[in-house]
């Protein structure tokens, strides 16, 4: 996998955060020599395998995912149930677009309420 990509013309380079069986998320830094400082110069892609789905996150829902990740990592023991539990909350954030996962709806047991989320 190459350690760059072009969005709208400027060119990022990729630092892959997280890594999981359906789930990659990349950190997106983009750097400029000269004019002004682009819209979008730092963020983070979620790329959806299972889905073939990348989304870019940017601004207050980009530190909502890096909080997220922060939080889930000290909730979860061990490797494997981060990464099962990462993987339900991102299944959850991509259908709701809601990137704090203290924000999202649990059910009663404390699962997520989209169906998917548990599947996996």
């Amino acid at each position: 996998m190459r350690d760059y990509t072009y969005l709208g013309g400027a060119r990022f380079t990729i630092n892959n955060l997280f890594r999981s069986l359906r789930f990659d998320i990349d950190r997106l830094d983009m750097s400029w020599v000269d004019g002004e400082k682009p819209e979008f110069s730092r963020g983070l892609r979620i790329v959806d395998h299972d889905a073939g789905n990348t989304i870019t996150v940017d601004g207050p829902e980009g530190d909502n995912l890096i909080y997220s990740l922060t939080y889930l990592f000290s909730k979860e023991d061990g490797h494997e149930a981060f990464r099962n539990a990462t993987d339900a909350y991102l299944s959850v954030a991509l259908d709701t677009k809601e990137y704090l996962v203290t924000a999202q709806k649990k059910d009663p047991e404390g699962k997520p309420e989209v169906a998917e989320a548990v599947i996996h």
